[in-house]
């Protein structure tokens, strides 16, 4: 298994201005550069979340064009986490129809349309479907009961799609299937290793706390994999 980012990279972090983040983008941008971090994705919940949840519109996508980091060396991306949608394997994959520089595929039951007892259909045909444009596969083992998440973590390793350790759900426990996360940490050929922050004290702590907890485990592993 490969980690595709080190602790001064997150991949995935909502901001305030075009979702549920409690800090507007700068102030992101501004804390990452003072904590030393060298590349933000701030990844926002897609249009589908956006509508299902009632959160209103803030501030108009296209206005990314004209940001600039005035702040630091920070590389800063724009990103989307997309929602799976149905069995069909249909995803949303923009914010006021503008897609990002950076693409995680999420599951969130409140968003999903689809039959719930298909899940791992979904995953498969959209991963099939969308691969092209899919960076990442996030959070697989949170509310995934009945999803062959071998089969899922299969799929991506073929297409050349990286699993996260989602820091939020690793930490808080919430939803989170044990089993699923040790598969992920057994059979995914690469990871990143996301914070999944809503709060500035998530961007600074969460990752490192990932980071933590795959050095603990390393002691755990045998050349089959995670002991489970």
């Amino acid at each position: 298994m490969i980690i595709l980012n080190s602790e001064k990279e997150d991949y995935h972090v909502h901001s305030l201005n075009f979702s549920d983040g409690m800090n507007t983008i700068d102030e992101l941008v501004r804390f990452s550069g003072e904590i030393g971090m060298k590349k933000l994705a701030i990844a926002d919940h897609s249009q589908a979340a956006l509508n299902a949840l009632g959160w209103s519109k803030k501030n108009p996508r296209e206005v990314l064009k004209r940001w600039k980091n005035i702040y630091n060396e920070v590389e800063v991306l724009f990103g989307v986490e997309a929602d799976l949608l149905n069995e069909q394997g249909d995803i949303c994959a923009h914010i006021q129809g503008f897609q990002g520089d950076f693409t995680i595929l999420s599951y969130h039951p409140n968003v999903y349309r689809g039959d719930k007892k298909k899940l791992s259909e979904a995953y498969l045909r959209a991963i099939e479907k969308h691969h092209a444009i899919l960076s990442v596969i996030g959070h697989l083992y949170v509310n995934c009961q009945g999803v062959d998440i071998a089969a899922v973590i299969a799929s991506a390793n073929t297409h050349h799609i990286p699993l996260e350790l989602n820091c939020f759900y690793l930490i808080s426990k919430r939803d989170l299937d044990e089993n699923a996360l040790n598969l992920v940490l057994e059979q995914a050929d690469q990871i990143y290793v996301n914070s999944d922050a809503h709060t500035l004290a998530e961007l600074k702590e969460s990752r490192k706390q990932g980071f933590r907890y795959l050095e603990q485990i390393q002691g755990e592993w045998t050349g089959q994999g995670l002991k489970v």
